[in-house]
């Protein structure tokens, strides 16, 4: 039987941005609800995540063509930060590599 990863990684938290029109917000704004909600779910430390992944779909007007704009958001400035665009599926294609670099030893706290 193949070894699978579902031994080998576990969410510790989540966190989401309030749906709704929220025209006072910017991208920016909703990337930081979402952090902050997830880091206190699972109880760690900014000083903890290795690796972080930014999903966008057909998003170039407002956050631009790379992860910066999640390393700036958050201040995460010396970990890699990885942007996926795949349509609807970016989520789950960011989530997909985050789980990934912790299952092969490469990330110990993937965001």
């Amino acid at each position: 039987m193949a070894s699978g990863i579902r031994d080998k990684v576990a969410i510790l938290g989540m966190g989401c941005s309030k749906f709704g029109e929220r025209w006072d917000c910017d991208a920016e704004d909703l990337i930081v609800e979402a952090y902050v909600e997830a880091i206190a779910d699972a109880g760690i430390e900014t000083t903890q995540i290795d690796a972080a992944w930014f999903a966008t779909a057909i998003e170039e007007v407002h956050v631009g063509k790379s992860g910066v704009p999640l390393s700036v958001a958050l201040r995460l400035p010396n970990i890699p930060v990885t942007r996926v665009e795949n349509f609807c599926a970016s989520g789950t294609e960011a989530f997909r590599g985050a789980v990934y670099a912790v299952a092969s030893g490469a990330a110990d706290i993937a965001l």
